[in-house]
């Protein structure tokens, strides 16, 4: 079998039932995915309208089959007309039922006799999970996907998407040594923490995983976790004006005794605290800062505010403001990254092995993109 990924949410586990006003036909969805003049013949498996994004209007999810491939898309109805949003499609040379087998630990070819499919499964896409994350109203796609892929052969692992962007990739642990032996990374849905947890039937490999508003991230002991909640601009971004800005952010991770919050920026502009504040230090363009990919210190091209947080608890907040003035981009770009220290490593979020969107900074330590709000709230729970 061959794998191929087309990278382009309260639990609910989707059941069958959308009538056909309320979800494409095969025809409309072949021609959304594949076009008027394509001769390729659509199976849908299953549909459910759901919320996925802040609009209220509701969209609707389809897991459809076509040849050798299966597809999870979602639509809106737009004048009247389906509108293909996003969609991942998956490949297999020999797509066919498959069914996992616990006491051999492997998956097995058929179906076992006596039972049905479980609704809205595929021979691919093993089960679809869609859930809120925290700070959401609206949710989110998980998916158990079986690969293959030699020396391991047949195995099954997690993916999710948040609004058509992916937030977890779970193929990432391919070389885990309990995938390795199971051939199964199942995963189950914390409705309180709004966190998912792999390998829940093995205490000893069970992990958690909570989204940081970027992606997904393992919740390892002595490690913050800080999640963006908010940014609030007063007033609007204006080239040459001064602007307060406020951050909050929220630790979804654990106890840590001191990290760095480090917030860059790369247009042209000027950068100010917003008063005294205990551990805030502004970098001016021209003072010295440390890279990591020279191991010295250089001249900063761009100006730079860092927190230093002691004592930072699981599940508080922290809120910094400092004004700003942008004189070449609206809004402008701020990068983000947290630093800390596990034993004798320096530990960073984002790291090499990320799967949100990323740029190196000036120090060269990779760090997110904070969202472009404007005195828009998102605050998570």
């Amino acid at each position: 079998m061959k794998f191929n990924l087309l990278f382009g949410i309260c639990l609910v586990v989707l059941a069958l039932g959308c009538s056909s006003k309320d979800a494409p036909s095969e025809s409309e969805l072949k021609e959304q995915l594949y076009g008027k003049e394509s001769e390729a013949s659509v199976r849908i498996l299953g549909s459910k309208q759901i919320n996925l994004d802040e609009n209220p209007d509701l969209e609707v999810i389809v897991l459809s089959q076509s040849g050798k491939s299966e597809v999870i898309s979602t639509y809106k109805k737009l004048n009247g007309n389906w509108q293909l949003i996003w969609k991942q499609e998956f490949f297999s040379e020999t797509l066919g039922p498959t069914y996992y087998d616990p006491n051999q630990n492997r998956w097995i070819s058929g179906k076992i006799p006596g039972t049905e499919k479980v609704a809205f499964s595929g021979d691919l896409i093993r089960r679809v999970v869609l859930a809120e994350l925290p700070g959401d109203s609206f949710n989110s796609v998980f998916l158990e996907v079986l690969v293959e892929e030699p020396p391991l052969g047949q195995f099954s692992i997690p993916l999710g998407y948040r609004k058509g962007k992916k937030i977890w990739d779970g193929f990432q642990l391919k070389e885990h040594e309990e995938l390795v032996r199971t051939k199964r990374l199942d995963f189950e849905y914390i409705p309180k923490e709004k966190s998912f947890r792999i390998f829940n039937k093995s205490p000893n490999y069970s992990q958690e995983f909570v989204f940081n508003s970027w992606e997904m991230i393992p919740n390892l002991p002595m490690q913050p976790i800080p999640s963006f909640l908010t940014m609030e601009v007063e007033p609007k971004w204006e080239l040459g004006k001064e602007s307060l800005v406020t951050i909050q952010l929220k630790n979804r991770g654990n106890f840590v005794s001191l990290t760095y919050l480090t917030f860059s920026f790369p247009n042209k502009g000027n950068l100010r605290l917003a008063g005294e504040t205990a551990g805030v230090r502004v970098y001016k363009k021209g003072e010295e800062v440390f890279n990591k990919q020279k191991s010295k210190r250089i001249p900063a091209d761009y100006p730079m505010l860092e927190v230093t947080k002691e004592g930072w608890a699981s599940q508080f907040r922290y809120g910094v403001k400092f004004y700003y003035t942008p004189l070449e981009t609206i809004p402008p770009k701020i990068l983000f990254r947290s630093t800390y220290k596990f034993y004798q490593d320096v530990v960073s979020i984002p790291n090499q092995y990320s799967i949100s969107n990323f740029e190196l900074d000036q120090q060269g330590f990779f760090s997110y993109i904070l969202p472009s709000l404007s005195s828009e709230k998102n605050i998570s729970p």
